[in-house]
């Protein structure tokens, strides 16, 4: 006698990684120029910022010891030792700030291995791009959860759409970019507050995550930076599987126990796509460099040439004398 037997949740979840990843795979074959971000146009002067900040932990060896041990389950899935490794490159940091800079993000505030929840607070609180229902409610949550559950240790890189902030602690340029197109994405939305509740839910977070990556990718290509592009096949497509096949939330997706314990399955379906998609990809490029001919991220939009000729200064950082730098500032290009 036959009997109809449901999927258990396991299959459901690898069936939420199959469809994430395979919305991603699109993202290698994507042609269309890629979309910067124009978020301050028509607005006074004294209500733009013009400067994007970031703040950094004073260094603790103590508390940055802990936070790499407590962090390590989060290497293994993405196999990448630099996630919560609690420090990060000027390099990396110079890619957020130039992806700010040039998507209109510098109204953002990024926060690298630092804890500040009265900071937070004030940001909630002044946060007027969110309407004050959602702030006061899953906006309140977040920031408990991120008072609860510090970065500084747990890690976690994550941005913050009701006290729009980036909290980061992992020198992963692609990672960090994903985050910081989340934010993009939100500004682009005439509900933000809406939208980020939205994604916030089980499973539904998936679309602004196929969102992020595809942007992350899109740009790197405008940038004709294959590292990072090749970073987001290896790194942030086996991460999407693994979050795809676990419990999403405020408080669960900044943990590091999320993905590593619900998201094994999903991680190894996102290795396979990414290392396909990424040797597709190479492949192109070497072709293209066997002709003679410069591959295809060679040359970036007329936009992203005219934003690169321009120099970004970068001004010292703030701060007393003798103390490590905590503040530093970038001018819009």
């Amino acid at each position: 006698m036959l009997t109809h037997v449901p999927l258990s949740r396991l299959r459901v979840r690898l069936i939420c990684a199959w469809v994430a990843l395979a919305l991603l795979a699109t993202a290698g074959c994507a042609t269309a120029p890629y979309t910067y971000g124009h978020f301050h146009d028509g607005m006074a002067d004294e209500q733009q910022n013009e400067t994007a900040s970031v703040e950094y932990g004073k260094p603790n060896k103590t508390l940055d010891t802990i936070g790499k041990i407590v962090g390590f389950p989060a290497k293994i899935l993405p196999m990448n030792s630099k996630i919560n490794d609690h420090e990060i490159t000027p390099a990396t940091e110079k890619k957020l700030q130039e992806y700010l800079a040039r998507n209109d993000l510098t109204d953002i505030a990024v926060y690298i291995n630092h804890y500040d929840p009265n900071g937070q607070w004030r940001r909630l609180r002044d946060n007027k791009r969110i309407g004050a229902g959602w702030r006061y409610s899953l906006g309140a949550v977040s920031v408990i959860g991120y008072t609860v559950f510090p970065g500084r240790i747990f890690g976690g890189d994550r941005y913050n759409p009701f006290t729009n902030s980036l909290y980061l602690n992992s020198d992963v340029p692609a990672l960090v970019l994903r985050e910081a197109a989340y934010g993009k994405d939100v500004h682009s939305h005439k509900m933000p507050g809406t939208y980020a509740a939205i994604q916030e839910m089980p499973f539904l977070g998936l679309w602004s995550d196929t969102r992020a990556v595809k942007d992350v990718v899109g740009y790197a290509r405008a940038q004709g930076d294959w590292e990072t592009e090749k970073e987001a096949y290896h790194v942030l497509f086996p991460q999407m599987g693994a979050e795809s096949t676990s419990v999403g939330g405020v408080f669960v997706s900044s943990l590091w126990w999320g993905g590593p314990v619900l998201g094994i399955g999903g991680a190894a379906i996102g290795h396979v796509a990414g290392r396909t998609v990424a040797k597709q990809e190479e492949a192109k490029r070497d072709a293209l460099a066997a002709k003679g001919a410069p591959p295809a991220d060679a040359t970036p939009t007329a936009e992203a040439s005219a934003a690169t000729a321009q120099p970004v200064n970068y001004l010292a950082p703030t701060g007393p004398p003798g103390e490590e730098p905590r503040v530093y500032r970038l001018p819009l290009p």
